[in-house]
Protein backbone atom coordinates (compact mmCIF):
# COMPACT_ATOMS: atom_id res chain seq x y z
CA UNK A 1 0.00 0.00 0.00
CA UNK A 2 2.87 2.33 1.02
CA UNK A 3 4.55 2.05 -2.41
CA UNK A 4 1.30 2.23 -4.13
CA UNK A 5 0.72 5.33 -2.54
CA UNK A 6 4.14 6.34 -3.26
CA UNK A 7 3.82 5.79 -7.04
CA UNK A 8 0.56 7.63 -7.06
CA UNK A 9 2.05 10.63 -5.62
CA UNK A 10 5.48 10.21 -8.01
CA UNK A 11 2.97 10.08 -11.11
CA UNK A 12 0.99 13.54 -9.58
CA UNK A 13 4.27 15.53 -9.07
CA UNK A 14 5.53 14.39 -13.09
CA UNK A 15 2.22 15.52 -14.67
CA UNK A 16 2.92 19.04 -12.66
CA UNK A 17 6.13 18.72 -14.16
CA UNK A 18 5.38 18.35 -17.02
CA UNK A 19 2.38 20.89 -17.81
CA UNK A 20 5.02 24.19 -16.75
CA UNK A 21 7.78 22.60 -19.01
CA UNK A 22 5.30 22.42 -21.62
CA UNK A 23 4.26 26.00 -20.86
CA UNK A 24 8.16 27.33 -20.69
CA UNK A 25 8.12 25.96 -24.50
CA UNK A 26 4.76 27.42 -26.18
CA UNK A 27 4.39 30.66 -23.72
CA UNK A 28 0.90 30.36 -24.35
CA UNK A 29 -1.72 27.77 -24.54
CA UNK A 30 -5.23 26.08 -23.09
CA UNK A 31 -5.94 23.67 -21.11
CA UNK A 32 -7.32 21.21 -24.46
CA UNK A 33 -4.36 21.83 -26.09
CA UNK A 34 -2.11 20.65 -23.30
CA UNK A 35 -3.99 17.43 -23.19
CA UNK A 36 -3.81 17.12 -26.13
CA UNK A 37 -0.32 17.13 -26.31
CA UNK A 38 0.57 14.88 -23.20
CA UNK A 39 -2.00 12.49 -23.44
CA UNK A 40 -3.70 13.39 -20.40
CA UNK A 41 -7.26 13.41 -20.06
CA UNK A 42 -8.97 16.77 -20.00
CA UNK A 43 -10.44 16.48 -16.41
CA UNK A 44 -6.88 15.68 -15.22
CA UNK A 45 -4.88 18.63 -16.98
CA UNK A 46 -8.31 21.04 -15.86
CA UNK A 47 -6.91 20.04 -11.84
CA UNK A 48 -3.83 20.82 -12.23
CA UNK A 49 -3.91 24.06 -14.01
CA UNK A 50 -6.59 24.90 -11.26
CA UNK A 51 -3.92 24.16 -8.90
CA UNK A 52 -1.30 25.88 -10.82
CA UNK A 53 -3.34 28.84 -10.87
CA UNK A 54 -4.33 29.02 -6.72
CA UNK A 55 -0.58 28.49 -6.20
CA UNK A 56 0.38 31.91 -8.52
CA UNK A 57 2.16 29.66 -10.77
CA UNK A 58 0.69 30.06 -13.50
CA UNK A 59 -2.37 33.07 -15.16
CA UNK A 60 -5.09 33.04 -17.60
CA UNK A 61 -4.43 35.81 -20.23
CA UNK A 62 -7.65 35.90 -22.59
CA UNK A 63 -9.21 33.68 -25.00
CA UNK A 64 -8.95 32.06 -28.23
CA UNK A 65 -11.30 30.29 -30.25
CA UNK A 66 -11.48 26.09 -29.37
CA UNK A 67 -13.86 23.94 -31.68
CA UNK A 68 -17.31 24.53 -32.61
CA UNK A 69 -17.02 28.14 -32.24
CA UNK A 70 -16.48 27.79 -28.67
CA UNK A 71 -13.83 30.30 -26.14
CA UNK A 72 -10.93 28.34 -24.72
CA UNK A 73 -8.94 30.16 -21.85
CA UNK A 74 -5.19 30.90 -22.50
CA UNK A 75 -2.91 30.39 -19.82
CA UNK A 76 0.70 31.29 -19.17
CA UNK A 77 3.44 30.84 -16.51
CA UNK A 78 3.77 33.75 -14.69
CA UNK A 79 7.15 35.94 -14.19
CA UNK A 80 7.19 36.47 -10.78
CA UNK A 81 6.01 32.48 -9.52
CA UNK A 82 9.67 32.71 -8.19
CA UNK A 83 13.16 33.57 -8.71
CA UNK A 84 16.90 31.97 -8.71
CA UNK A 85 20.17 33.06 -8.14
CA UNK A 86 22.47 31.77 -10.94
CA UNK A 87 26.25 31.89 -10.05
CA UNK A 88 28.91 31.57 -13.04
CA UNK A 89 32.16 31.01 -10.90
CA UNK A 90 35.04 31.80 -13.86
CA UNK A 91 39.07 31.83 -13.54
CA UNK A 92 39.66 34.87 -11.39
CA UNK A 93 35.89 36.35 -11.34
CA UNK A 94 32.58 35.59 -10.17
CA UNK A 95 29.24 36.38 -12.03
CA UNK A 96 26.28 36.37 -10.52
CA UNK A 97 22.44 36.97 -11.09
CA UNK A 98 18.94 37.41 -9.74
CA UNK A 99 16.41 35.78 -12.47
CA UNK A 100 12.54 35.43 -12.39
CA UNK A 101 10.67 32.21 -13.35
CA UNK A 102 10.67 33.43 -17.40
CA UNK A 103 14.53 34.41 -17.40
CA UNK A 104 13.94 37.87 -16.92
CA UNK A 105 17.44 39.52 -15.57
CA UNK A 106 16.45 41.42 -12.14
CA UNK A 107 19.87 42.31 -11.09
CA UNK A 108 23.68 41.10 -11.54
CA UNK A 109 26.92 41.69 -9.32
CA UNK A 110 30.49 40.81 -11.15
CA UNK A 111 33.62 40.63 -8.68
CA UNK A 112 37.30 39.60 -9.36
CA UNK A 113 38.15 37.02 -6.94
CA UNK A 114 41.05 35.27 -6.51
CA UNK A 115 39.89 31.74 -7.31
CA UNK A 116 42.95 29.75 -6.66
CA UNK A 117 42.78 31.08 -2.82
CA UNK A 118 42.12 29.02 0.41
CA UNK A 119 39.00 27.25 0.11
CA UNK A 120 37.54 29.65 3.07
CA UNK A 121 38.77 32.82 1.32
CA UNK A 122 36.60 31.71 -1.84
CA UNK A 123 33.73 31.04 0.14
CA UNK A 124 33.58 33.88 2.26
CA UNK A 125 34.37 36.09 -0.95
CA UNK A 126 31.06 34.38 -2.78
CA UNK A 127 29.16 35.61 -0.10
CA UNK A 128 29.82 38.65 -0.09
CA UNK A 129 28.71 39.05 -3.58
CA UNK A 130 25.86 36.90 -3.22
CA UNK A 131 24.74 39.19 -0.10
CA UNK A 132 25.38 42.66 -2.44
CA UNK A 133 23.16 40.56 -5.19
CA UNK A 134 19.86 40.03 -3.22
CA UNK A 135 20.31 43.48 -0.77
CA UNK A 136 20.22 45.29 -4.41
CA UNK A 137 17.81 43.26 -6.26
CA UNK A 138 14.67 44.05 -3.97
CA UNK A 139 13.29 40.43 -4.89
CA UNK A 140 11.45 38.97 -1.46
CA UNK A 141 14.15 36.72 -0.37
CA UNK A 142 10.84 34.16 0.36
CA UNK A 143 10.52 34.04 -2.90
CA UNK A 144 14.27 33.13 -3.97
CA UNK A 145 13.83 29.57 -3.87
CA UNK A 146 16.64 28.02 -5.02
CA UNK A 147 20.73 28.62 -6.23
CA UNK A 148 22.33 27.07 -9.15
CA UNK A 149 26.53 27.24 -9.70
CA UNK A 150 28.50 26.64 -12.66
CA UNK A 151 31.83 26.24 -13.07
CA UNK A 152 34.32 24.48 -15.77
CA UNK A 153 35.90 20.80 -14.49
CA UNK A 154 34.79 17.81 -13.68
CA UNK A 155 31.72 17.99 -11.44
CA UNK A 156 30.26 15.71 -9.24
CA UNK A 157 26.95 17.33 -9.23
CA UNK A 158 25.30 14.55 -6.61
CA UNK A 159 27.79 15.41 -4.00
CA UNK A 160 28.12 18.88 -5.60
CA UNK A 161 31.99 19.42 -5.66
CA UNK A 162 34.56 19.88 -8.04
CA UNK A 163 35.96 16.33 -8.85
CA UNK A 164 39.37 17.69 -10.79
CA UNK A 165 42.18 19.27 -9.69
CA UNK A 166 42.09 21.36 -12.80
CA UNK A 167 41.26 24.66 -13.07
CA UNK A 168 41.16 24.96 -9.42
CA UNK A 169 43.14 23.01 -7.53
CA UNK A 170 42.42 23.73 -3.58
CA UNK A 171 38.85 23.41 -4.56
CA UNK A 172 39.17 19.86 -5.10
CA UNK A 173 36.14 17.76 -2.96
CA UNK A 174 35.86 21.05 -0.76
CA UNK A 175 32.22 21.33 0.21
CA UNK A 176 31.90 24.91 -1.21
CA UNK A 177 28.17 24.21 -2.16
CA UNK A 178 27.26 22.79 1.15
CA UNK A 179 28.91 26.03 3.23
CA UNK A 180 26.84 28.15 1.19
CA UNK A 181 23.71 25.97 1.74
CA UNK A 182 24.27 26.57 5.89
CA UNK A 183 24.41 29.83 5.02
CA UNK A 184 21.01 30.85 2.62
CA UNK A 185 19.00 28.41 4.03
CA UNK A 186 18.50 27.29 0.46
CA UNK A 187 18.84 24.46 -1.97
CA UNK A 188 21.83 24.53 -4.00
CA UNK A 189 23.00 22.88 -7.65
CA UNK A 190 26.37 22.34 -8.85
CA UNK A 191 26.71 21.77 -12.45
CA UNK A 192 29.57 21.78 -15.16
CA UNK A 193 29.30 24.95 -17.12
CA UNK A 194 28.44 23.36 -20.41
CA UNK A 195 25.69 21.32 -19.07
CA UNK A 196 24.34 24.75 -17.48
CA UNK A 197 24.43 26.64 -20.38
CA UNK A 198 22.77 23.35 -22.71
CA UNK A 199 19.68 23.72 -19.81
CA UNK A 200 19.82 27.63 -20.03
CA UNK A 201 19.08 26.91 -24.06
CA UNK A 202 15.96 24.98 -22.94
CA UNK A 203 14.56 27.18 -20.48
CA UNK A 204 15.44 30.76 -21.79
CA UNK A 205 16.84 29.81 -25.54
CA UNK A 206 17.03 27.68 -28.94
CA UNK A 207 16.14 24.77 -26.78
CA UNK A 208 12.64 25.26 -26.10
CA UNK A 209 12.10 24.15 -30.01
CA UNK A 210 14.12 21.00 -29.65
CA UNK A 211 14.23 17.45 -27.89
CA UNK A 212 17.96 16.57 -29.09
CA UNK A 213 20.55 19.49 -29.11
CA UNK A 214 24.38 20.72 -27.95
CA UNK A 215 25.69 23.33 -26.21
CA UNK A 216 29.36 23.74 -27.38
CA UNK A 217 31.49 26.31 -25.07
CA UNK A 218 34.20 27.52 -27.31
CA UNK A 219 36.61 29.56 -25.44
CA UNK A 220 39.95 28.59 -23.53
CA UNK A 221 38.99 25.04 -23.03
CA UNK A 222 35.84 23.45 -25.15
CA UNK A 223 33.05 21.31 -23.47
CA UNK A 224 29.82 20.33 -24.33
CA UNK A 225 26.42 20.17 -22.76
CA UNK A 226 23.89 17.24 -23.89
CA UNK A 227 20.40 17.11 -24.23
CA UNK A 228 18.46 13.87 -25.37
CA UNK A 229 14.74 13.49 -25.21
CA UNK A 230 14.74 16.90 -23.57
CA UNK A 231 16.51 15.82 -20.50
CA UNK A 232 20.29 16.56 -19.74
CA UNK A 233 22.92 13.56 -20.51
CA UNK A 234 25.60 13.38 -17.71
CA UNK A 235 26.81 10.10 -18.40
CA UNK A 236 27.86 7.42 -15.81
CA UNK A 237 29.58 10.00 -13.91
CA UNK A 238 28.79 13.44 -14.71
CA UNK A 239 31.82 13.38 -17.43
CA UNK A 240 29.47 13.52 -20.68
CA UNK A 241 30.22 16.15 -23.41
CA UNK A 242 33.97 16.66 -22.59
CA UNK A 243 35.01 16.83 -26.13
CA UNK A 244 37.96 19.00 -25.52
CA UNK A 245 39.95 15.83 -23.69
CA UNK A 246 39.12 13.69 -27.01
CA UNK A 247 41.96 12.72 -29.48
CA UNK A 248 42.41 13.87 -32.83
CA UNK A 249 45.73 12.89 -34.01
CA UNK A 250 47.94 9.48 -33.13
CA UNK A 251 50.14 11.96 -30.85
CA UNK A 252 47.23 11.60 -28.48
CA UNK A 253 47.22 15.29 -27.87
CA UNK A 254 43.82 17.00 -26.55
CA UNK A 255 41.19 18.44 -29.22
CA UNK A 256 41.25 21.52 -26.80
CA UNK A 257 45.04 22.45 -27.66
CA UNK A 258 44.60 22.77 -31.37
CA UNK A 259 40.74 24.46 -30.80
CA UNK A 260 40.93 25.74 -27.74
CA UNK A 261 41.42 30.00 -26.88
CA UNK A 262 44.22 29.06 -24.35
CA UNK A 263 46.27 28.55 -27.39
CA UNK A 264 45.98 31.89 -28.52
CA UNK A 265 47.67 33.30 -25.07
CA UNK A 266 50.31 30.45 -25.62
CA UNK A 267 51.33 31.52 -29.04
CA UNK A 268 51.27 35.55 -28.80
CA UNK A 269 51.91 35.98 -24.40
CA UNK A 270 49.22 38.29 -23.76
CA UNK A 271 45.87 37.96 -22.17
CA UNK A 272 42.60 36.48 -24.21
CA UNK A 273 40.61 39.21 -23.97
CA UNK A 274 43.27 41.66 -25.61
CA UNK A 275 44.18 39.29 -28.46
CA UNK A 276 40.21 38.68 -29.18
CA UNK A 277 39.52 42.72 -29.43
CA UNK A 278 42.69 43.01 -31.78
CA UNK A 279 41.58 39.56 -34.14
CA UNK A 280 40.06 42.57 -36.36
CA UNK A 281 43.24 44.03 -37.09
CA UNK A 282 45.33 41.45 -36.94
CA UNK A 283 46.23 39.03 -39.83
CA UNK A 284 48.21 36.96 -37.83
CA UNK A 285 45.56 36.56 -34.99
CA UNK A 286 42.94 36.12 -38.00
CA UNK A 287 44.75 33.02 -39.32
CA UNK A 288 45.32 31.42 -35.79
CA UNK A 289 41.62 32.01 -35.13
CA UNK A 290 40.78 30.68 -38.52
CA UNK A 291 42.69 27.40 -37.58
CA UNK A 292 41.20 27.03 -34.17
CA UNK A 293 37.72 27.22 -35.59
CA UNK A 294 38.24 24.73 -38.06
CA UNK A 295 39.53 22.02 -35.03
CA UNK A 296 36.44 23.24 -33.09
CA UNK A 297 34.40 22.29 -36.20
CA UNK A 298 36.27 19.09 -36.25
CA UNK A 299 35.29 18.36 -33.09
CA UNK A 300 31.94 18.88 -33.41
CA UNK A 301 31.62 16.88 -36.03
CA UNK A 302 32.87 14.24 -33.85
CA UNK A 303 30.02 14.69 -31.42
CA UNK A 304 27.29 15.02 -34.68
CA UNK A 305 28.09 11.62 -35.53
CA UNK A 306 27.62 10.19 -32.34
CA UNK A 307 25.01 11.84 -31.17
CA UNK A 308 23.01 12.95 -34.03
CA UNK A 309 21.69 16.08 -32.50
CA UNK A 310 18.79 18.01 -34.26
CA UNK A 311 20.54 21.65 -33.22
CA UNK A 312 24.24 22.74 -32.36
CA UNK A 313 24.28 26.04 -29.92
CA UNK A 314 28.03 27.67 -30.25
CA UNK A 315 28.93 29.78 -27.29
CA UNK A 316 31.72 30.99 -25.41
CA UNK A 317 34.38 33.76 -26.31
CA UNK A 318 35.19 31.98 -29.79
CA UNK A 319 32.24 33.91 -31.12
CA UNK A 320 33.99 36.95 -30.15
CA UNK A 321 36.19 36.40 -33.44
CA UNK A 322 33.38 37.30 -36.36
CA UNK A 323 30.42 34.86 -37.72
CA UNK A 324 33.46 33.55 -39.53
CA UNK A 325 33.75 31.23 -37.25
CA UNK A 326 29.80 29.86 -37.44
CA UNK A 327 30.55 29.78 -41.34
CA UNK A 328 33.41 27.71 -41.06
CA UNK A 329 31.60 25.26 -38.47
CA UNK A 330 28.64 24.98 -40.68
CA UNK A 331 30.89 24.30 -43.88
CA UNK A 332 32.99 21.43 -42.08
CA UNK A 333 29.88 20.15 -40.22
CA UNK A 334 27.65 20.43 -43.32
CA UNK A 335 30.58 18.12 -45.37
CA UNK A 336 31.50 15.78 -43.02
CA UNK A 337 28.06 14.77 -41.16
CA UNK A 338 27.27 10.99 -41.67
CA UNK A 339 23.50 11.60 -42.03
CA UNK A 340 21.82 12.87 -44.80
CA UNK A 341 20.16 15.08 -41.96
CA UNK A 342 22.79 18.48 -40.96
CA UNK A 343 21.85 19.95 -37.99
CA UNK A 344 21.39 23.38 -37.31
CA UNK A 345 24.23 25.15 -36.45
CA UNK A 346 22.98 28.02 -33.97
CA UNK A 347 24.81 30.73 -31.81
CA UNK A 348 23.65 30.91 -28.45
CA UNK A 349 20.74 32.99 -27.29
CA UNK A 350 22.74 34.71 -24.30
CA UNK A 351 25.90 35.00 -26.20
CA UNK A 352 28.38 36.45 -23.32
CA UNK A 353 25.88 35.31 -20.62
CA UNK A 354 24.64 31.90 -21.88
CA UNK A 355 26.96 30.55 -18.64
CA UNK A 356 25.31 32.80 -16.41
CA UNK A 357 21.68 31.82 -17.59
CA UNK A 358 22.81 28.47 -17.43
CA UNK A 359 23.68 28.69 -13.72
CA UNK A 360 20.06 29.76 -13.03
CA UNK A 361 18.39 27.51 -14.98
CA UNK A 362 20.02 24.43 -12.95
CA UNK A 363 18.02 25.70 -10.15
CA UNK A 364 15.09 26.37 -12.70
CA UNK A 365 15.70 22.23 -13.98
CA UNK A 366 15.64 21.11 -10.20
CA UNK A 367 12.92 23.25 -8.50
CA UNK A 368 10.28 22.60 -11.74
CA UNK A 369 11.51 18.83 -11.49
CA UNK A 370 10.54 18.57 -8.02
CA UNK A 371 7.25 20.85 -7.28
CA UNK A 372 6.06 19.57 -4.40
CA UNK A 373 9.41 20.02 -2.53
CA UNK A 374 9.49 23.45 -3.82
CA UNK A 375 6.08 25.24 -5.09
CA UNK A 376 3.55 23.29 -3.98
CA UNK A 377 4.24 22.72 -0.12
CA UNK A 378 2.57 25.33 1.83
CA UNK A 379 0.06 25.29 3.99
CA UNK A 380 -3.11 26.28 1.26
CA UNK A 381 -5.78 23.68 1.11
CA UNK A 382 -8.40 23.58 -1.22
CA UNK A 383 -10.57 21.68 -3.50
CA UNK A 384 -9.42 22.44 -6.66
CA UNK A 385 -12.30 21.11 -8.79
CA UNK A 386 -14.17 24.06 -7.36
CA UNK A 387 -12.22 26.47 -8.68
CA UNK A 388 -12.65 28.14 -12.31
Amino acid sequence: MANKTYNIELVKERNRSLVLELLNSKGTSTRSEIADITGLTNATITNIVNELIFRDLVEEVGTVDGKLGRKRKLIRLKEDAFYVIGVEFGVNIVRTGIFNFKGKKIKTVEKEINSYGRPTDVLKDLILIIDELINNSKVDNNKIKGIGIVMPGLIDSQKRVLRSVHPFPLLKDYPLVEQLEEHYKKTIWLENDANGAVLGEKWFGHGKKFNNYVFVVGDSGIGAGIVINGRLYSGASNSAGEIGHTFMTKDFIPLESFGGLSRLADDFKLPLEIILNESKNSDEIKKALDDISKFLALGIVNLVNTVDPEAIIVGGRILKAGNSVIREIKKIVEQYTFSDKVPQILVASKKEDALLFGAASIAIEHIVASPYQFLLNNDKSVSYNSLK
